[in-house]
């Protein structure tokens, strides 16, 4: 048969064809080797305080494997067991077999396992595969006027009207009293149902309810307790004394026992639970007054377990505050407050003086801390199991909270700030105080570096709340309290606003207001115009599909149930000058119903739907009739 050129063009573009679209998919399944990849870098393991002879044993385990204080009836150690990835069923698994280890928790965000292993089988455990560490499994234990006025909360309640709403706060620490009437609720009137512990974790006593609703917020030592009622306590009955955020609420997560302590392991697993929990209570602020036992910080190593995971909380969105201690030394700050993304409060007494058990920096490698300074001496808050009575309490646990109510007020003044903006502002606003250490007369060696603003006994210095609230609000736009955006839905069950298919969240304006903005508090830096308000208008909506627009596109984020959104007022300075923001309003919503009803996309008519490759393989069909036209043609010539 003789081929016309005319032909073998023809075929040569049914090859190109094929190729074209059927070589990309042979070769994506194709395994190629990457010779130019660049070397991983070297975990936080190969080179650490925690083990300083380098064999892979924490060196706290060296030190207190024959400690009948650790050590059980079995004579099993409980130990953190780092991985160089993320521990599962089999690797849990391994070490059932292996070494006879207990398990009691799995702590992804730091990529670990924890439970007991007999003393005899801790060097066999080292050597298994992916076992990069073992740290001992430590303790740690609670820590331990009116503050608001030293630090001027009161004049950001009074100045900008923030009080904490739309805030939420965790509490890791020895649980709160959900009976308490500076505690039950937002506007201590027993007949609404708006609790103010809105979540509850207990993994002390009750570790697999892990929803945050089956168990009842409780304390059953009190620390805690004091400790919320500092943060938010709405100051029930007299109202004397009132929280540093008091319309903000809370979550609870108890990793300290009866007797203030509780293991590494259990404090991590709260902190976890809080991670993972973050989007569904919208927590954006935790207080942790927790620290190692001792006159002596036992163990103090950025790289500890619990040290890794609070800088994860961090990292994940969290600002997390912790207590100094209350060794009231210089280099005496350890785990968990010399963590280097933490926020670590130190006290002050009355007279806005470093209280003299306030622990001093450095951290072990060196770095200067606390962050800020707060009031933490006779602070009166909630007493734990009375009903509505109040106690004094003095230590860094008392500083801490308060600190962690003002990030409250700056959170409710601008939802988009960042762990590490609500910690820059604070130390930026801080009023700056010299320091001398403890027992000594000349200034700290920190306090002679020129334009050095922090030092190891007040660190950046005394928090000025109404500062640190107004840069927070005036990031974007200057602040106006003279107009003003109200939400104006009834609110329903649980101090929240239920919304169902075609419902929307009414809003009032008050002055001269051009555009209405809002946002899910679950983003940052991401508002967006309601298009149906203009200019004049006194009222508007957001729509339910417009919510549900915003949240379907973030990644686990289940759209159905609890949100907290904000939303603001904006008034243009056409001058040039910097336009004009209402306070921020925020409004609790639940989602009950995520159906918005889409228009069904017609399927086309004339061509069916079988996809490129399909409508490719039909066009070489095509082609390859056309040519057998064409030799048949040259043929018959």
């Amino acid at each position: 048969m003789c081929m016309s050129r005319k032909s073998g063009a023809r075929s040569t573009l049914i090859l190109a064809c094929m190729t074209m679209f059927v070589l990309p998919t042979v070769l994506a399944t194709v395994s190629v080797e990457n010779t130019g990849a660049e070397p991983q870098e070297e975990g936080w393991w190969v080179e650490t305080t925690v083990d300083r002879d380098g064999n892979g044993i924490g060196d706290m385990i060296e030190v207190h494997q024959k400690n009948p204080f650790f050590l059980d009836a079995e004579k099993t150690l409980p130990l953190i067991i780092d991985f160089d990835h993320t521990p599962g069923d089999e690797e849990i698994q391994m070490l059932v077999e292996q070494v006879n280890y207990q398990h009691q928790w799995t702590l992804e965000g730091i990529d670990a396992l924890a439970g007991r292993v007999p003393v005899g089988d801790i060097l066999t455990a080292s050597r298994l595969p992916g076992v990069v560490m073992l740290e001992l499994d430590g303790i740690l234990e609670v820590t331990n006027g009116d503050a608001a006025v030293l630090h001027g909360v009161d004049t950001v309640w009074q100045d900008t009207g923030y009080d904490g709403a739309g805030s939420t706060v965790a509490i890791i620490d020895t649980g709160i009293d959900g009976n308490h009437s500076s505690l039950d609720d937002h506007d201590d009137d027993p007949s609404t149902n708006d609790p103010k512990v809105i979540g509850f974790y207990d993994p002390v006593n009750n570790p697999s309810l892990t929803n945050g609703t089956e168990v009842f917020a409780y304390d059953d030592q009190g620390h805690g307790s004091h400790c919320a009622g500092t943060t938010a306590g709405t100051g029930a009955p007299t109202y004397e004394h009132i929280g540093m955020a008091p319309q903000a609420s809370l979550v609870g997560v108890k990793v300290l026992d009866a007797g203030g302590s509780g293991s590494f392991a259990t404090v991590m697993a709260g902190m976890e639970w809080t991670v993972e929990k973050r989007y569904e209570y919208n927590i954006r602020a935790a207080s942790m007054s927790l620290g190692g036992p001792g006159a002596i910080e036992w163990t103090s190593s950025e790289e500890d377990s619990v040290n890794r995971y609070a800088n994860e909380m961090v990292r994940a969105g969290i600002a997390l505050f912790i207590a100094a201690g209350n060794n009231g030394v210089s280099a005496q700050i350890g785990t968990p407050g010399s963590a280097e993304d933490a926020i670590t409060v130190g006290a002050l007494d009355k007279n806005s003086a470093i209280a003299v058990y306030s622990s001093q920096g450095p951290t072990e490698e060196g770095r200067v801390k606390p962050n800020i300074a707060y009031v933490g001496s006779n602070v009166m808050s909630v007493a734990f199991n009375t009903g509505d009575q109040y106690t004094d309490m003095s230590g860094t646990s008392m500083a801490t909270p308060g600190a962690a109510g003002v990030a409250a007020l700056m959170l409710q003044a601008n939802p988009d700030l960042s762990p590490f903006d609500i910690r820059n502002i604070m130390q930026e606003t801080a009023t700056y105080r010299q320091c001398a250490y403890m027992f000594a007369n000349e200034p700290c060696a920190e306090d002679l570096i020129p334009k050095n603003r922090q030092n190891n006994v007040y660190g950046h210095g005394e928090v000025r709340a109404l500062d640190a609230v107004l840069e927070a609000a005036e990031e974007d736009y200057e602040f106006d309290t003279s107009i003003s955006v109200v939400v104006s839905t009834q609110i329903g069950e649980h101090n929240r606003i239920h919304l169902d298919r075609g419902d929307s969240v009414s809003f009032d304006v008050i002055g001269d207001i051009e555009t209405v903005q809002w946002r899910s508090n679950h983003l940052r830096d991401d508002w967006s115009n309601i298009h149906g308000f203009g200019e004049g208008n006194p009222s508007g909506e957001l729509d339910l599909i417009d919510i549900i627009h915003q949240l379907e596109h973030l990644p686990g984020t289940d759209v159905l149930g609890n949100h907290t959104i904000s939303l603001r007022g904006i008034q243009y300075n056409e001058s040039g000058g910097q336009s004009s923001s209402t306070p921020l309003v925020t409004a609790d919503v639940m989602i009950m119903n995520a159906n918005t009803d889409p228009l069904p996309v017609p399927e086309p008519e004339s061509i069916p739907a079988v996809g490129v490759i399909g409508t490719m393989a039909i066009i070489a069909l095509g082609i390859a009739a056309s040519s057998r036209k064409d030799e048949d043609e040259a043929d018959e010539q």
